[in-house]
């Protein structure tokens, strides 16, 4: 019994006394594993638009010629103008159906190629898609039109919800105009190119068939470019460096001459009528032709006078002199001007 106690005994000391001996040396490294399945190049996708066809180059050249660029008054940020004066407020009414932002935009951004394509949204070839082609309901009266591609336009070129049309109904009932700035706004061709939103005195009206033209405003504002100062991502109708107008988008129905008188002849008859149209309405104290901020004077007026005002505007902001829609253009401007005299 002592015996086995001792052995025991001893075990335990020599187990607790002795030491590792120093590591061995490494092992033959084993064979290396299979290789993984290739990952997506992280440049591949760039490709589809930073190509070396100098496309980009092209468009970015061309919208620097446009009013996008230097005329969109980025900074009317707030929640009513940055819809249309802001990149970042287009973006946001368009997802969210609506004529307002929930707030003010904070560093505004132009009107740019993020503005109307969906650019760098996948990094593939969709981000060339416009962001918005399904029809438009024009926020002040409802009405909803389809322009195709020309959608994605008639989101800002449409009036605002800032004053309400007179009643043609009431034509002696009394309008109150509040602000000098009385009228549907700036750049509301949409209507004028739809025939809508105007203060429709008389009858007769009709549309020209420039409101049934496929995708209306891209096929003829950017049609074929003359460089960069026409067409293309310039928007622009008339080339400043040479003089002349850009009718690659009329040539579907018109000869090049064809649509240069047509416009030649438009443009003077237009004119014309708006100047009488002008003098009826100084004459009835609506209209101040030295108005900086605004051409309205504030007052009370009949609705046939407040509603020739709105037409008159109207047409003097759409900027096309009647191209938009000749027919329709004429006939409301000889209307409005029979209405007052």
């Amino acid at each position: 019994m002592l015996g086995s106690v001792a052995i025991v005994v001893s075990l335990i000391v020599v187990g607790a006394c002795t030491k590792e001996g120093p590591p061995g040396k490494d092992g033959v490294d084993g064979k290396d594993g299979e290789p993984g399945i290739n990952g997506t190049d992280g440049t591949a996708t760039c490709g589809v638009c930073h190509d070396n066809s100098e496309g980009v180059e092209i468009k970015i050249a061309q919208w620097e010629k446009s009013y996008h660029a230097m005329g969109g008054h980025n900074f009317e940020n707030a929640t009513g103008c940055a819809p249309c004066h802001t990149s970042q407020g287009f973006k946001e009414v368009v997802n969210t159906d609506t004529s307002a932002t929930l707030a003010a935009i904070v560093d505004p951004a132009n009107i740019n190629c993020y503005t109307c394509h969906k650019i760098h949204d996948t990094y593939a070839v969709g981000d060339w898609e416009l962001r918005k082609t399904t029809p438009m309901t024009f926020w002040l009266t409802g009405t909803t039109v389809d322009l195709g591609k020309g959608n994605l336009c008639v989101q800002c070129h449409q009036p605002r919800k800032s004053y309400q049309i007179p009643d043609v109904n009431n034509p002696e009932g009394i309008y109150t105009v509040t602000s000098t700035r009385f009228g549907p706004h700036h750049g509301g061709q949409g209507a004028i190119l739809t025939g809508d939103a105007m203060y429709l005195v008389g009858g007769g009206y009709t549309n020209s068939s420039h409101a049934g033209i496929e995708d209306a405003c891209v096929t003829c504002h950017m049609a074929d470019p003359i460089g960069y100062t026409a067409g293309g991502h310039s928007f622009n109708m008339y080339d400043d460096y040479k003089g002349e107008y850009n009718v690659a988008g009329c040539t579907g129905c018109h000869s090049e001459d064809e649509a240069i008188e047509a416009i030649e002849a438009l443009h003077p008859e237009i004119e014309a009528l708006l100047a009488e149209l002008g003098t009826l309405l100084e004459a009835a104290g609506i209209y101040n032709p030295a108005g900086t901020s605004g051409y309205a004077v504030k007052g009370d007026y009949p609705n046939k006078i407040a509603g020739a005002y709105w037409n008159w505007i109207s047409i003097e902001e759409d900027r096309s002199l009647g191209v938009h829609n000749p027919k329709f253009v004429k006939r409301i401007l000889e209307k409005s001007i029979e209405s007052l005299q």
